[in-house]
């Protein structure tokens, strides 16, 4: 299903609807033009001839689920290559800001991988200073607010994961939340149980990546659960598929973080049957465009008329999902209750 493919009331509501995302890849924001200009100007000569065809090697398919994350996080780790600079992290935090503010996205929760930074000699004072000064400017010219979460790969040694979380300690104060991502295959979240372990007693918010449709991903869940004791969930979907986890979830007040998001061979959002079973569930759903420089589906507010087409999501449910995500946003109450009602005033009167 293409944007364009959506009846215009849909569109005008969701243009309207004050939204919050919190999964965000802020790397995986980088679109195909940013990531040609930061090239030119850090003198990297990229594998292609051009724009086009750097977009053209964004269209691979695979067999199943696993390989295509294999490839996907190829692509996203030869992506940002590029970003060797302060001037570079503020640049493409800016340029994500500045479309959250032409999609009515109030909020956003940016995660970011020091460890495929530093590992590449990008020293983490130039991460985070410009990080720092792109959120400065997304909240002082753009209105828009946003928090960082510190994401850890874990398909790197778990030693490198906890040298990434002390050497952040610097940072601690721009910093809100805690998290895993990377290559699921083969690295459950047991693996990071004591740099979990740290992170919580210094104060983080906990989530952790549990991808869709990955061998193990229900026990995966069970360890996020049982094992991380995170607060949310991002993408865990397979948890429909165990009763009990489904339970866990609903009764610890989890958040989940699906992705409806679509690739260049795809002909319409994925997941969002089981993003609907998910819902009906009662489990407190939000949906988030992960990494939206590298699939067809783009921004939030790009991707969500198409979203709440394909999944015949009602005016009042895209509220719920936008509620969803600012409840279960790391940010104060006082915040909190101001987003929400925002929602709630936008639904009675739309």
């Amino acid at each position: 299903m293409s944007f364009t493919s959506v009846d215009q009331r849909t569109r005008d509501f969701v243009a309207g609807l004050p939204k919050a995302e919190l999964h965000l890849h802020i790397e995986g924001t980088l679109t195909p033009e940013l990531r040609w200009k930061l090239a030119a100007r850090n003198g990297i000569r990229l594998p292609y001839a051009d724009i086009p065809a750097l977009e053209a090697a964004m269209r691979f398919e695979a067999p199943d689920a696993p390989s295509y994350l294999t490839k996907f996080l190829a692509a996203y780790y030869e992506g940002i290559e590029v970003l060797r600079t302060a001037e570079d992290f503020r640049d493409v935090t800016v340029a994500y800001l500045q479309r959250c503010r032409a999609e009515n996205v109030l909020y956003a929760e940016l995660s970011f991988d020091p460890q495929a930074h530093t590992t590449r000699g990008v020293a983490i004072d130039a991460v985070m200073e410009g990080l720092a000064e792109g959120r400065r400017i997304g909240r002082a010219e753009f209105g828009v607010e946003t928090n960082l979460i510190l994401c850890i790969n874990r398909d790197r040694p778990v030693d490198t994961a906890m040298e990434a979380l002390i050497a952040a300690r610097r940072f601690r104060d721009q910093i809100v939340g805690f998290g895993l991502d990377s290559d699921e295959l083969d690295n459950p979240p047991i693996k990071f149980r004591a740099v979990y372990d740290l992170a919580r007693s210094e104060g983080y918010r906990l989530t952790a990546h549990c991808d869709v449709d990955q061998p193990a991903t229900r026990e995966n869940i069970r360890q996020c659960l049982e094992i991380l004791k995170v607060e949310r969930i991002d993408h865990g979907i397979n948890a429909i598929e165990d009763p009990a986890l489904v339970d866990a979830i609903r009764a610890r007040d989890i958040t989940l973080t699906p992705c409806p998001t679509w690739r260049p061979i795809d002909q319409a959002p994925r997941r969002v049957d089981r993003i609907r079973v998910m819902h009906e569930l009662g489990l407190k759903v939000t949906l988030n465009s992960d990494d939206p420089g590298l699939f067809s589906s783009g921004t939030l507010g790009r991707m969500l008329p198409a979203v709440a087409a394909a999944g015949g999501f009602t005016d009042r449910e895209m509220g719920q999902f936008m509620i969803n995500a600012f409840e279960g946003a790391w940010i104060d109450k006082g915040r909190r209750d101001a987003f929400v009602a925002r929602v709630r005033d936008y639904l009675a009167h739309a």
